[in-house]
Order: C-alpha cells, then sequence, then structure tokens
C-alpha cells in the first residue's frame, strides 16, 4: 500500500491529502526507508548530489520581539557593531566560504537602516554573498535595495503556520508580518528563505500545511529545518527534545512536494545529523562554520578562531568533510 502511496507521487502532482498518508505510513521505519529512497532519488535528479558551504552570524543586532519567544535562547542583546561584522565576514570568506546568513534579533517596527547599513559594510571588504534572516522586520521598500545589493536570499521564519501554536510559543512576534515579507519577496522577484520548527507540539497535518503554503511561492528557494530542543531558563524547558526522525521524515516528504527547493539543517540539529538528513533527501547546502559571541571549546574535529574578545567563529567544516567522505559525497565550494 505505501509503495503505491510513493508512485503516486511520479505519476501525478502531490496533493495535501497523499503528502500526509505518505507522513503517517513514515512512521513504520520500513516505509520511511522507502520514502528515503524516492526523496533521494528525486534529489539527486532534481539538484544533484554534490553539497556546498554555507555560513552563520547570528545575533546581529537586538532582538526586541517582547515578549520574548517561549523557546528561544539565540536572541540578540547587544549590536554586533559595523566593524567588527565586517571583520568577521571577511574572516568567514577567507576560509574559503562564499556564503553566510546574517540573523537575528528582530524588530516588529523595523530593521530597515540597520540591516541596508549591514550589507553596506560588509561588501567593503568582502564579496561574499549575503543571506538575510532578521524576522518580520523588513518593509517591502527595503526587500527592494537588498534586491539591488544582490542579497542571495531573504528568510521569512514562519516555524509553524498552526496560529495557535505560534500565538502560545511566540507571543510578541507576528505570523501575518511574516507572510507579508514572504508576499513581498515573491512580488520583488527575490529568492525566499524560510524555516519550519520541527517538534513544538504540531501536527503531522500542521507540517503537511506548512509545506503546501511555502511551495505556493515561485521563488521559494530554502527551507531549513530546525530540532525543538527544551534549552535551560525558557518556559519551553520542561518539554521534550524533538526526534531526530520526525525531522527526516518531514524532509522527505518536502523532497516530494519541493523537488528543486535546497533542504538545509538549522537551529537544534548537530553534526550528527547529517547522515540521516542527506538519506531523507536532504540537500545541498551545509553549514561550513558558525560565529559565536562569546568563548567557546571546539568539538571533536573543529576548529575555532578568535576574531575579538567577543566574537569567535566555529569552523566544523573539518568534521563534516570527514562525515561526507564516509558517505561518498563531496563539497563543490
Amino acid at each position: 500500500m505505501f509503495e503505491k502511496l510513493l508512485k503516486k507521487t511520479d505519476k501525478d502532482e502531490i496533493t495535501e491529502e497523499l503528502a500526509l498518508r505518505i507522513l503517517e505510513g513514515a512512521r513504520d521505519p520500513k516505509n520511511a526507508l522507502k520514502l528515503f529512497e524516492q526523496a533521494s532519488r528525486v534529489r539527486d535528479e532534481a539538484i544533484g548530489k554534490d553539497l556546498y558551504w554555507s555560513s552563520g552570524i547570528s545575533q546581529v543586532i537586538p532582538c526586541k520581539i517582547s515578549p520574548r519567544c517561549k523557546y528561544c535562547t539565540y536572541y540578540a542583546r547587544s549590536d554586533f557593531g559595523l566593524e567588527k561584522l565586517a571583520k568577521t565576514a571577511k574572516k568567514l570568506e577567507e576560509l574559503g566560504l562564499k556564503q553566510l546568513h546574517l540573523s537575528g534579533g528582530s524588530c516588529l517596527e523595523g530593521y530597515d537602516n540597520e540591516i541596508i547599513a549591514m550589507v553596506e559594510a560588509i561588501r567593503d571588504v568582502s564579496s561574499i554573498d549575503i543571506e538575510i534572516n532578521l524576522g518580520c522586520s523588513l518593509s517591502a521598500e527595503t526587500v527592494r535595495k537588498l534586491k539591488s545589493m544582490k542579497a542571495l536570499s531573504i528568510t521569512s521564519s514562519l516555524e509553524t503556520v498552526n496560529e495557535k501554536i505560534f500565538s502560545d510559543a511566540k507571543p510578541g512576534d507576528s505570523l501575518e508580518k511574516k507572510k507579508q515579507l514572504m508576499e513581498a519577496c515573491e512580488r520583488e522577484e527575490v529568492p525566499i528563505r524560510s524555516m519550519i520548527l520541527i517538534g513544538m507540539g504540531e501536527s503531522l497535518e500542521d507540517r503537511v500545511k506548512y509545506l503546501f503554503y511555502v511551495k505556493q511561492f515561485s521563488h521559494f528557494r530554502i527551507l531549513n529545518f530546525s530540532r525543538f530542543n527544551p534549552y535551560p531558563d525558557t518556559a519551553y524547558s520542561d518539554r521534550p527534545r524533538c526526534s531526530p526522525w520526525d525531522v527526516a521524515t518531514t524532509v522527505a516528504l518536502a523532497r516530494l512536494v519541493m523537488p528543486k527547493v535546497h533542504l538545509g539543517l538549522a537551529a537544534g540539529n548537530t553534526t550528527d545529523d547529517i547522515p540521516l538528513w542527506y538519506l531523507a533527501g536532504g540537500g545541498n547546502q551545509l553549514i561550513g562554520a558558525h560565529v559565536s559571541r562569546k568563548p567557546v571549546a571546539p568539538g571533536p574535529g573543529q576548529q575555532v578562531i578568535k576574531v575579538s574578545e567577543d566574537v569567535f567563529i566555529v569552523n566544523r567544516m573539518p568534521v563534516v568533510r570527514q562525515y561526507l567522505a564516509g558517505m561518498g559525497r563531496k563539497i563543490t565550494f
């Protein structure tokens, strides 16, 4: 029966009803392996097997969402500083990285001038491609300006399209404004990037609805998957950790729904999640380095590069390369 469901995705355009039946069936590992096989084949045919590096600088500007999101510990408390930001971007470029995303915090009243200044500061010293994620802090005019500055993509991290779950977890944020940002990007023909948070109490149907919501945008390019982690000192600290299986099966379904969209891993995942993600049809962007605002000890196979007293680059490319070599895969850049 499950094989018949998968065959329908080859012959017909996948529907929400069919997608939900596949996701429900994938709870059985035997079915999931068949789903992973098909999703990997679709990925290889649609966007290829080779992977590429990206990098991230988070907490680039204070988060003004109030009250704060109940699961978040990543919010920025202070300005990064334009000179320091540009220096950090240049260091990432010197490591051989050609992409970076700037993320957090957010401001419902707008961070338009601030993000333009950040991009200009980086452009003065580096040609690295820039992805932007400041929540719904950008006006349509700023979207147009960033397009003229050749921004690689603009992110609107919906996390969920279930309005109750969103408002419970993010009482100070606006799902409607996040959707409006995606609509502005679509009108301006700017590549759209988003994020889904798996394990925040959503149903399988909620996940399907999310995928079909973002699918409607013709300029949708990247969907990243966050794996819920109950961080201490947050209101959601007593909630269960999300299983990597839930992430993987949703990644695989997303590959069937959106064959050409790049499906990446975001907060809550580790390098150990990479093999299952790739097996499930994930690809093709991998994070090669990220930036910490406080001293951090390198993990196995990682390197920590000090940029300043409060900026440290965590280079995880060596350990990821090792994982990929064991999988017979390579990085194109």
